[in-house]
């Protein structure tokens, strides 16, 4: 089995991860169970040997099967890395199929020697980019709890050299639109329900949009106007 992307002490870690992995679906699943003792004995035995030349060949045979394990864990009875993000991951994929509504075109620079007279749509259409951005984000961030998004986090940051470009960018993504919880308490420090969460999220989203309608009733009647 090949080793060269990653150290032993990397890949016994990675072993460690696994078993208590597999130790959260105990219950019911024997194959979780079998898989758990059966690492976690070759990798107390490696503490065991007596002799240098000894361990180094147990710790090499033992890194060559959890790799082994690694490498069809599709097959394996743990909750995979980015696993429970995969309606985020359907819902970027089905984006990135078309160009990205978000991405600013030149058209809306100002600057670009257009006419006076379309100000007012270029205002209105940079108001429903903005916010429509900030909408699409706060309803993507929303979509997953703040405690798989550190999970997978914390995947990346222990084990990320096992995981697959597509698994990483996803959660780092993720993790950069994630957006600062506003406080609702006269003690900055005191950490909201979940119920005010909702209702903040729901007052800033409707926010959004009832500013969306007012820039196009204003931009309507300013087209009646001129006509």
């Amino acid at each position: 089995m090949e080793q060269s992307k990653h150290s032993e002490e990397e890949i016994l870690k990675l072993g460690k991860k696994l078993i208590k992995e597999l130790e959260l679906v105990y219950t019911g699943n024997t194959l979780a169970r079998w898989l758990a003792h059966y690492l976690a004995e070759l990798i107390s035995n490696i503490d065991k040997c007596k002799s240098k030349e000894e361990k180094s060949k147990l710790q090499k045979e033992c890194c060559d099967i959890i790799l082994e394990i690694w490498e069809k864990r599709e097959r394996v009875p743990i909750e995979k890395p980015t696993e429970k993000l995969k309606p985020i991951i359907d819902v970027i994929s089905l984006l990135k199929k078309n160009e990205h509504p978000f991405i600013r075109h030149r058209f809306l620079d100002k600057r670009n020697g257009l006419k006076k007279s379309n100000s007012s749509w270029l205002s209105f259409l940079e108001i429903v980019k903005n916010n429509s951005e900030r909408i699409y984000r706060k309803s993507l961030i929303s979509m997953i709890s703040e405690e798989l998004l550190e999970k997978d986090n914390e995947w990346i940051g222990k084990h990320g050299s096992f995981l697959s470009d597509d698994e990483k960018s996803v959660v780092e993504y993720l993790d950069s639109i994630k957006e600062i919880t506003i406080s609702f308490h006269d003690d900055p420090k005191k950490e909201p329900s979940e119920n005010e969460k909702i209702v903040n999220l729901f007052k800033e989203l409707e926010e959004q949009i009832d500013e969306q309608k007012k820039e196009l009733l204003k931009l309507k009647k300013l087209m009646l106007k001129k006509h």
